[in-house]
C-alpha cells in the first residue's frame, strides 16, 4: 500500500544579535515559513532584546522539519520566549518529524530561553536536536518541558516515538550530554526506574561564569516535592547547573519551574 503523500513543511530560522547604541539589536532575520520571529522587544531601558518564536501553520505533520539558528555576537543579551507549545501530530505517513536547534553565544553574551511544552499527538514521531556552543564568560539559562500527549483527552503515552539529543559545548569542550529515547509501544514508560507514575518531565539548564553564586543547596531545600512532583538539582563541571522534574500535573510543574527559573535569571 503506498503511503499517503503530502506537502512537507521545512520551516527555517536564522537570527543574529549585536548591540548597538546600548541595545541589542537584530541586523540578520532569515525565515522560513512556518518559523517565524517577531521584532526586537524591550522593557523600558533594559537593553535586553525580547523576540517571540512564532509556528504558523499551528503544529508539526509527519516529515516536517524545522531548523532554528541563533547567534549571539559579544556581551548581546537576548530573551527567546516560544508563543505556544509545539504540537507534534499523528504520522499517518510513517515519517519522523524533525526539529534542530543550533545557538552560538560569543564571549560576555547571554541568553534566556523560556521553557514551553513538547506535545506528542497520538501516533507522532518527532526528533530534536539541540546545540548550545557558548563562550566560557557568555551565559545561557534555558528550560524545556515534554508532555506525554493531549492528556486531557486521554492520550497519554500514545505516540509512537520522542527521541532528543541535547549537548552544550563550552569553548568546543563537551559540558552535557542529555538524551530522551522514548518509545511506549516497545517500553512500559510506568515501570520502575523509567518514569514511574511521572508523566511530565521539566528541565531548566543554566551555564555562567557567576554559576559559583548560586547556591544549589539551599535551592535544593526550597523545591516543591510532594507527592506526583518530583525534583533535584545538581551542579556540573563548567560552571553548569541542572534541574529536572518529574511530575504528574503539568502546571503544578510549570509553575515551580517559572520560579526557579526567574531565581536564577536573577541571580546571574
Amino acid at each position: 500500500m503506498l503511503k499517503p503523500s503530502r506537502a512537507i513543511h521545512h520551516g527555517k530560522l536564522d537570527l543574529e544579535f549585536e548591540p548597538r547604541r546600548g541595545y541589542t539589536r537584530m541586523p540578520h532575520v532569515f525565515q522560513q515559513p512556518p518559523l517565524k520571529a517577531s521584532r526586537e522587544l524591550y522593557e523600558g531601558k533594559n537593553p535586553t532584546a525580547t523576540v517571540y518564536i512564532m509556528e504558523s501553520s499551528g503544529g508539526m505533520v509527519a516529515g516536517d522539519r524545522n531548523d532554528i539558528t541563533v547567534k549571539l555576537a559579544p556581551d548581546s543579551s537576548v530573551r527567546l520566549v516560544q508563543q505556544s507549545a509545539l504540537k507534534i501530530y499523528p504520522s499517518y505517513t510513517g515519517d519522523t518529524c524533525v526539529q534542530t536547534i543550533n545557538i552560538e553565544l560569543g564571549e560576555g553574551a547571554r541568553l534566556e530561553w523560556m521553557p514551553e511544552v513538547i506535545i506528542p499527538f497520538v501516533d507522532a514521531k518527532f526528533r530534536g536536536d539541540t546545540t548550545l556552543r557558548i563562550a566560557r564568560d557568555a551565559t545561557i539559562l534555558w528550560g524545556e518541558i515534554v508532555a506525554p500527549g493531549r492528556e486531557k483527552r486521554g492520550e497519554i503515552f500514545d505516540y509512537q516515538s520522542f527521541h532528543t539529543n541535547f549537548k552544550i559545548f563550552v569553548e568546543d569542550e563537551l559540558i552535557a550530554f542529555d538524551s530522551l529515547h522514548f518509545s511506549p509501544k516497545e517500553t512500559a514508560l510506568g515501570d520502575i526506574g523509567v518514569l514511574e507514575t511521572a508523566m511530565y518531565i521539566g528541565s531548566i539548564w543554566l551555564v555562567s561564569p557567576k554559576a559559583a553564586d548560586v547556591d544549589v543547596r539551599a535551592i535544593q531545600e526550597t523545591l516543591r516535592v510532594e507527592e506526583g512532583l518530583k525534583a533535584g538539582m545538581t551542579r556540573l563541571e563548567g560552571n553548569a547547573i541542572h534541574c529536572r522534574w518529574l511530575a504528574v500535573d503539568q502546571w503544578t510543574m510549570q509553575e515551580e519551574m517559572k520560579r526557579v527559573y526567574a531565581l536564577l535569571a536573577e541571580i546571574v
